[in-house]
Formats: structure tokens, C-alpha cells, sequence
């Protein structure tokens, strides 16, 4: 039986819905409002990725009494102005008038609506359209909901489950986006895993081993991420850095924020990608089909982490070591538990 989880806790604030669901209710809810997300975004300049992840929170995947009953995905209330129909919610206080539609999409517009048209949420729109952090953090600063921790849930969610896709698809679809990615057909994928790169050992500027690879020796894939070429390691996107890139010169072209690709990289604020190198383009796995690495010449740990494909983390974990410690050759690191 699936773990059911609840969503990450109860939103002060907003409707408590105690209704649960796993993260594959996360995933259908994502499919089933996509386009709707993506519409509203090119009507009202809202990131479809935000809407989307409010109405997973304020709906429990719309499993919410609020959104089953009146079709109400983002929890807001009457107020004086609404003339339309109404049910009555236990919330803050006992038997609360929220506003009722006949439509889910209906919610989606009063949701775009109830931003737009309301002095406390202008500073919003002063903000990137692609710069999901800054909105979530924005929408929890202007009183959107009275949870402490709204806006990095919102975050955790929108990066666990990738939802920034859909602002990428906002891009493509909206902002004269290169089609590349969408219109090319799918590769066949050969999915056998690469034990035994064939790449050289590389140094960056401060004379660390990097990991590079070619582009033969992965799967290569499609992803709303970006028109450049996409492979899999491990089951996580990359891309393969060109000369003269920067990490923020790919961020630009994945639309995902500088700092999350060092992260997803763990590279340091000075680092920067050499040719060739691998650069993940979301956060990499927990571990991998192969449970022992042993240490070669040269190699520490973020390389082991980029070349599995293991976030750096985990590997610290399961082998009981610190951010400075120093591996040598012969020693062996554990890939997973």
C-alpha cells in the first residue's frame, strides 16, 4: 500500500483540508490542470508553476470538501465583494462563506483575478515571470496565507515534482520560444547504464577532477526544459557543457535559477563548468543500481556524485564522511544504503 501523505502539513491560513493523497494524486492533479495553468499564465502573467502548486496545497489534489463541493481549488473566501454562490467551510472559524463555481476553471480565473485586481499583491507583478522563488516568497510577504513556512513548501513542491515545466511550456508556447524540443520526434532511448565512461579526467580552474562525458555513451531524451541536447543519468536530466559556459548561461537557457543548478551540481560559488562537463538540470537521485564505487587517482567526492548521479548528500550519508573529508585511492564509497 502506498504511503499516504498529507500536504506537508496543515496551511494556516487557508482551508484545512485534512484529506490525504500520495504523490501520484500530486502528479494526475499536474496533468489534469496543466493547460489551464498555462492559459491563465498567458492571460494574467501569473507562473502557471505557482497556480498550480496553490492548488495542490489548497485543494489536497482536489480532494477537498471545498473543491468537491464548489469546486473551489485555492481556498478564497466571499469577501464583500463576491455576489456569486457561496458554501459554508469550518476553517479559522466555524461555518466560513468561501466562494462557490461551476467550474474548476472558474476557480483558476477568480484565483488570477483575486491577485491581480488587489493592491496588496501588486508587487508581485514586478517580478520575473519565471522567477517562481521570488513569487512564492512575495505571495507569503503580501498575506496570502499566514503559514510561516507557505512559501518554501510551495518551492519544495514546485522543484520536487518539476512543476517549473509548465512555465517553460508558458515560453515556448507564448514567448517565441524555439520549438526545437517540442517539435522534434522522441529518440529511441538505449537505456543500458554506463559503468565504464570512456571520457578523460578533466580539471577545472582550480585543478579539481571533473566529471565529462559525451553524448553517445548516455540515453538521450526530451525535456520541456530547454532546446538543448538532453541525456539521462541515473534517471536525471543533464546537459552536456559547451565551451564558454557558465552556470548561468545554462540556467538561462533551462529557465531554472542559477543558485538550484549549482545546487543540483553541488558546485561552489566560483565554480564553473568546464567543456564537456555533465551539469544536472534537476536535483540527482538518492542512490544508484551500483552499490560500490572504488576510488580512483585524482577522484573525490563531487565527481563520484556527478558521475552516478547520487546527490552529493547522500553519499556523505551512507559513508559516514564530512563536507571536508579527503578519500583515497582504493577506498570505497557506497552508492546507496
Amino acid at each position: 500500500m502506498k504511503k499516504l501523505i498529507s500536504l506537508l502539513g496543515i496551511l494556516l491560513g487557508c482551508v484545512s483540508v485534512f484529506a490525504q493523497y500520495n504523490e501520484q494524486d500530486i502528479r494526475d492533479y499536474i496533468d489534469r490542470f496543466a493547460d489551464v495553468a498555462v492559459k491563465k499564465m498567458h492571460e494574467y502573467k501569473i507562473p502557471a508553476s505557482i497556480t498550480v502548486a496553490q492548488g495542490i496545497f489548497e485543494s489536497a489534489c482536489g480532494k477537498s470538501r471545498l473543491a468537491t463541493e464548489g469546486n473551489n481549488h485555492f481556498g478564497i473566501k466571499c469577501h464583500t465583494e463576491w455576489t456569486g454562490d457561496t458554501i459554508l467551510i469550518d476553517d479559522d472559524e466555524l461555518q466560513e462563506c468561501f466562494r462557490k463555481y461551476a467550474s474548476v476553471e472558474e476557480s483558476y480565473t477568480d484565483h488570477s483575478l483575486f491577485l491581480t485586481t488587489r493592491k496588496r499583491y501588486a508587487n508581485l507583478f514586478e517580478l520575473d515571470i519565471m522567477d517562481y522563488q521570488s513569487w512564492a516568497r512575495t505571495l507569503k510577504q503580501d498575506g496570502y496565507a499566514t503559514n510561516p513556512q507557505y512559501a518554501d513548501r510551495l518551492i519544495s513542491l514546485i522543484e520536487r515534482f518539476n512543476i517549473a515545466r509548465l512555465d517553460t511550456l508558458y515560453q515556448q508556447k507564448y514567448g517565441g520560444w524555439p520549438a526545437t524540443v517540442a517539435e522534434t520526434k522522441p529518440v529511441a532511448q538505449d537505456t543500458k547504464p554506463v559503468s565504464n565512461p570512456t571520457t578523460k579526467p578533466v580539471g577545472n580552474k582550480h585543478g579539481k577532477k571533473v566529471f565529462t562525458a559525451i553524448g553517445s555513451e548516455y540515453p538521450t531524451d526530451q525535456s520541456p526544459f530547454t532546446y538543448r541536447k538532453v541525456f539521462k543519468n541515473n534517471n536525471t536530466y543533464f546537459v552536456i557543457a559547451e565551451k564558454g559556459d557558465t552556470y548561468e548561461k545554462i540556467a538561462q537557457d533551462i529557465l531554472v535559477m542559477s543558485d538550484n543548478l549549482r545546487k543540483f551540481n553541488d558546485a561552489g560559488p566560483n565554480d564553473e563548468p568546464v567543456e564537456n562537463e555533465i551539469v544536472y538540470v534537476e536535483a540527482k537521485a538518492r542512490g544508484n543500481a551500483v552499490r560500490i564505487h572504488t576510488v580512483q587517482e585524482g577522484e573525490t567526492l563531487r565527481y563520484i556524485s556527478q558521475r552516478y548521479g547520487v546527490q552529493l548528500h547522500y553519499l556523505l550519508k551512507y559513508n559516514m564522511l564530512e563536507e571536508n573529508s579527503v578519500i583515497h585511492p582504493g577506498d570505497q564509497i557506497l552508492l546507496r544504503r
